[in-house]
């Protein structure tokens, strides 16, 4: 089991932390449901004092004391606390023993995180990340989240993530990411109650994959053929000719698996390739719609208007590439 630890220091970020633990049962549950196996991830509340410690809002948390040492192949750690505005001294009695224990730990992490707090970085030791023979879940590099460029540089030297207030989820599913695979994680967003992640970091997240709601193979090999020929017009028959089933039963094949109808994927299809490509490139949008399968511009605006609430240029000017001027 690959254990994350939650360090909390006053003022720490409720809201985040509760997201974060939220996220790893949801992790724990579809293992669970999926293969049959034990939880992936083990949640440990700590603090320097132990006891209840009150975050962000006057609400707070149970903790224990963290470990003397740390056990096992695999931990991360999450640091949250001491918001941005409250002084931070470097020679308090618990700022050295945070850092005495995370010098005496550090080769037993695999990932270490800052929550929230960017005055606390310059007082936190430079942690060089364990890389274990074994571990319970497979070992991937770990990358800095974007951040202002000279904030990333010093904590990607230091060995530390950094995400801001309100990125507890993306902190969670990035974990995750590295250790299932990019599947795992977006069937684990798509369970999430409430606001789904924004892309694991400051890059959003809105690609909802429809083959995350099955693992059927041939749902998975189908959605790559439809994904490959959106330009063209695909037909329920065309679709069934492809898993080699009549319509019929495809109809039903793909309603069980999916939970839409096979003409309702192929909208969607088209429209997470639209949103995608808005996102990604500075194409104008006539050329998406074409791409996408969209008979003409309008017909693309009607269906963002459909699903989002707002056309290609309102949601190219939200979210498309930051700098780069609306077109359409």
């Amino acid at each position: 089991m690959h254990k994350v630890w939650f360090l909390l220091l006053p003022g720490f970020l409720l809201a985040d932390v509760l997201g974060i633990m939220a996220v790893f049962k949801a992790a724990n549950a579809l293992r669970k449901r999926r293969h049959h196996r034990l939880a992936a991830y083990g949640v440990r509340l700590t603090s320097l004092q132990g006891g209840h410690v009150v975050g962000s809002g006057g609400v707070g948390l149970s903790t224990r004391l963290p470990p003397p040492q740390l056990a096992g192949p695999s931990n991360s750690l999450v640091l949250s606390g001491m918001p941005d505005e409250a002084p931070v001294e470097d020679g308090s009695t618990s700022m050295q023993r945070l850092r005495a224990w995370l010098s005496n730990g550090r080769r037993r992490l695999r990932r270490c995180a800052l929550l929230g707090s960017k005055t606390l970085l310059p007082l936190m030791p430079r942690i060089r990340l364990g890389r274990p023979r074994t571990s319970a879940l497979p070992t991937t590099p770990v990358a800095d989240v974007q951040s202002p460029a000279h904030f990333t540089i010093r904590a990607a030297a230091r060995g530390w993530q950094n995400f801001d207030a309100n990125q507890g989820v993306d902190l969670a599913l990035s974990w995750i990411e590295q250790d299932c695979g990019r599947q795992f994680a977006d069937t684990v967003a798509l369970r999430l109650r409430g606001r789904h992640s924004h892309r694991y970091g400051k890059k959003r997240y809105r690609r909802m994959r429809h083959e995350c709601l099955s693992l059927a193979p041939r749902i998975v090999t189908l959605h790559a053929w439809i994904e490959a020929h959106l330009s063209e017009k695909i037909s329920v028959a065309a679709m069934a000719r492809q898993v080699h089933m009549s319509s019929r039963s495809f109809a039903r094949f793909y309603r069980r698996e999916t939970g839409v109808t096979p003409a309702q994927g192929v909208i969607r299809l088209r429209l997470e390739a639209a949103r995608r490509l808005i996102e990604t490139s500075e194409l104008p949008l006539k050329t998406i719609a074409a791409q996408c399968g969209y008979g003409s511009q309008e017909v693309m605006r009607r269906a963002f208007l459909r699903s989002l609430q707002m056309t290609p240029l309102e949601y190219r000017q939200r979210h498309g590439p930051p700098g780069d001027p609306p077109r359409s």
